[in-house]
């Protein structure tokens, strides 16, 4: 698959609602809080498209996601693609000078952020030049400040998409800042198709009776792309969690909840597993089929560790921001 095998007029939205010709019934996306059916994501993702509109949010502007991983992390983004506007994932481990520094540079003028992350921008918003609104999922802010609930739940769930060129921007994600400030990378619709099929599909075999899971989060490149976009993309589900990836048994104790096929993470959370002694016997990782590897090298002891205790294999892939 290549760029051009896309119609010039796309969008990334395509890769949610190609699901309602078929599957819209089918559970999307597990989580602790909530199980969403495509046709409900769909709806509450055009829900969030008109209540961004009305804010006055124009196609190429920014929208920042401040959040953990949950449904509406999600129906915001594609709400936010579907009307044309830049999605802005924004790192939940960030001190307040650099979700400033990102907020300043993206020149977003609304931020959706979850109410246990108001205290990381409360001593920045006030300085803002560009942010105007501050919309809060689960709890409340300031006064004037909506509510995630209360904010969509009148809006239409029917909402055209805009017709954006497969080459115009939807996405915006900062790297890392091991070299100085966070470097802002801009990705097009055409890159999640892209990379969904070349990746997702051709190299991890993705099918539609998947179920993906990972430690990534997703705003990060990986987390969209391996948890959210690749499963979408060929009808398949997902499952997110909010907790802290980095404890062990928080995806141990997911994995055995949702019963994922494929699993994402870096090697040092395969490392943290594997250093379980009751691993196999406390955890039912049966559902299983394929591990994946990426965010560092992986050690070869780790792969044969991983392999001799579980009998699964971890493919390594290595990529970065910005090569989505």
């Amino acid at each position: 698959m290549k760029a051009s095998d896309l119609p010039l007029n796309y969008n990334a939205v395509n890769i949610l609602e190609h699901n309602l010709t078929s599957r819209a019934d089918k559970v999307a996306l597990y989580s602790a809080e909530r199980e969403l059916t495509f046709r409900q994501v769909a709806n509450e993702a055009n829900q969030v498209g008109h209540a961004l509109k009305k804010l006055d949010v124009h196609v190429g502007e920014s929208v920042g996601i401040l959040s953990p991983d949950c449904a509406e992390w999600v129906t915001s983004f594609f709400g936010i693609v579907k009307i044309g506007a830049v999605s802005v994932g924004m790192n939940t481990l960030l001190k307040p000078h650099e979700l400033s520094y990102i907020l300043n540079d993206s020149k977003a003028r609304v931020l959706i952020v979850h109410a246990a992350l108001l205290p990381s921008i409360e001593s920045i918003r006030d300085s803002q030049e560009f942010l105007k609104h501050i919309v809060v999922i689960g709890g409340k802010g300031r006064e004037g400040d909506p509510v995630f609930k209360e904010w969509i739940k009148n809006e239409s769930t029917e909402l055209g998409v805009t017709p954006t060129h497969r080459d115009d921007f939807c996405s915006l994600n900062y790297s890392s800042g091991t070299t100085g400030e966070p470097k802002g990378i801009l990705h097009a619709h055409k890159d999640y198709p892209l990379t969904a099929q070349l990746w997702g599909a051709d190299v991890l075999g993705l099918k539609e009776s998947d179920r993906a899971f990972g430690a990534p989060r997703l705003f990060f490149t990986f987390g969209t792309g391996g948890v959210l976009i690749f499963p979408w993309y060929v009808g398949a589900s997902c499952v997110l969690m909010a907790a802290p990836p980095r404890i062990a048994t928080n995806m141990l104790e997911t994995i055995q909840r949702f019963k994922p096929t494929l699993l994402y993470n870096a090697p040092t959370g395969y490392a943290a597993m594997l250093a379980m002694d009751d691993l196999k016997e406390k955890y039912d990782l049966s559902s299983l089929r394929l591990c994946v590897s990426a965010g560092e090298s992986l050690p070869a002891s780790i792969w044969h560790g991983w392999k001799e205790r579980t009998g699964l294999d971890i493919i390594d892939g290595i990529g970065s921001t910005e090569n989505f």
